[in-house]
């Protein structure tokens, strides 16, 4: 009788060998930036790929090798923009821009920050990735690398960087509040930040 063949068989990529990136220090390219609105106020969404050593382009292979229609983005930092009203929770989401900001100029010799998003297309920058659970769709928990802090690349080519805890469901600060974590990231209901949106 024989396999009865389908008809894109030879378009069809296999699941091949997947190496999970390791948390760690990773020097990123941002590959655009957009500003969006949710309760709590402005924040940027920054796609960013790593840009050297082993894991250079890891997330351009992962968006690529996606079978699906509905291709999601898996490397974005939400970085909040500061209400500017005086609170302490403001006091520390300026704090967390400014290193933002700082690790841009420190990291791109010539640039300036000057309040556009759509300049940050193409520069580096430091990325530090912890680990973070989250509830997959049939309850289990499962873990994911996670892009949860900035600095400068010349502190992750050195090695000159503490990384973010992990951040499990269930501890303080951990959970899916949809507010800023303590780690710099914003942490936003899923499927907010998962498309790409850049050419």
């Amino acid at each position: 009788m024989g396999i009865k063949r389908f008809g894109d068989y030879d378009k069809t990529k296999g699941y091949g060998t997947f190496q999970a990136l390791p948390k760690g220090g990773y020097v990123m390219r941002i590959q655009g930036a957009t500003v969006h609105e949710n309760s709590n106020g402005q924040y940027v969404k920054i796609a960013a790929d790593i840009a050297e050593g082993e894991y250079q382009g890891y997330y351009t292979r992962d968006y690529e090798g996606q079978q699906t229609e509905d291709k999601k983005w898996h490397c974005n930092y939400l970085l909040s923009v500061p209400n500017d009203d005086g609170s302490e929770q403001d006091g520390w989401t300026k704090r967390r821009f400014k290193t933002f900001t700082e690790a841009l100029e420190e990291s791109n010799p010539g640039y300036h920050f000057d309040w556009d998003e759509s300049k940050f297309k193409g520069l580096i920058i430091g990325g530090l990735f912890n680990e973070r659970e989250y509830e997959k769709r049939d309850g289990s928990i499962g873990r994911a690398t996670n892009f949860a802090q900035v600095c400068s690349v010349d502190a992750v080519r050195a090695g000159r960087f503490k990384l973010p805890e992990d951040k499990l469901l269930g501890r303080s600060g951990g959970g899916n509040s949809g507010g800023d974590s303590d780690d710099g990231f914003m942490n936003i209901p899923d499927g907010v930040a998962d498309e790409l949106p850049f050419d």
